[in-house]
């Protein structure tokens, strides 16, 4: 009797799956979670119909695929459905910090800024610097000789280039 009605929970959430899936495509549907900007995880994340589709998901389909004679399959049951329902969480908050606007920096704002020279050859060379929200391989200028590893602080921008002195 348990084992019909499993199964027939594992055909009714596939079902809804697979329309939720193909309606992803069609309709612009929000999530149905709360997240917070700092990565932690709470309750509501777990508790949303997405959740319980995929937690159903992982469990019938795992009592279809071993059955449910013994006590360990349906423990087994239950730890692959929380894997989908973490899964699912983990795989929405990084949509989301992907989603999240971008802080976009004025050049002017880095001066001041110390960096490590990455490349140098006649006047001009690359640093690594943090801009807009991620770290990026940038130009610079400089009126002096410079080898890789020599600390700068930006003075200036002009061009595309930031103009760097050796610290």
């Amino acid at each position: 009797m348990f084992d019909q009605i499993v199964f027939y929970g594992a055909i009714i959430a596939s079902v809804i799956f697979i329309i939720q899936f193909v309606m992803s495509f069609f309709a612009d549907l929000d999530m149905d979670a709360d997240f917070d900007a700092d990565g932690g995880m709470d309750s509501s994340d777990f508790i949303s119909f997405k959740g319980v589709l995929h937690f159903l998901l992982g469990f019938c389909w795992t009592c279809v695929i071993y059955g449910t004679d013994k006590p360990w399959k349906i423990a087994l049951a239950v730890a692959v459905g929380v894997i989908f329902l973490v899964s699912l969480v983990f795989v929405y908050k990084k949509i989301y910090s992907l989603a999240q606007e971008k802080k976009f920096q004025s050049p002017k704002e880095m001066i001041g800024t110390e960096a490590e020279i990455n490349t140098f050859y006649n006047g001009m060379g690359t640093i690594f610097l943090t801009f807009d929200g991620r770290r990026s391989e940038v130009n610079v200028r400089c009126d002096q000789n410079l080898k890789s590893g020599d600390i700068v602080r930006i003075t200036g921008y002009e061009n595309h280039t930031f103009i760097v002195e050796p610290q």
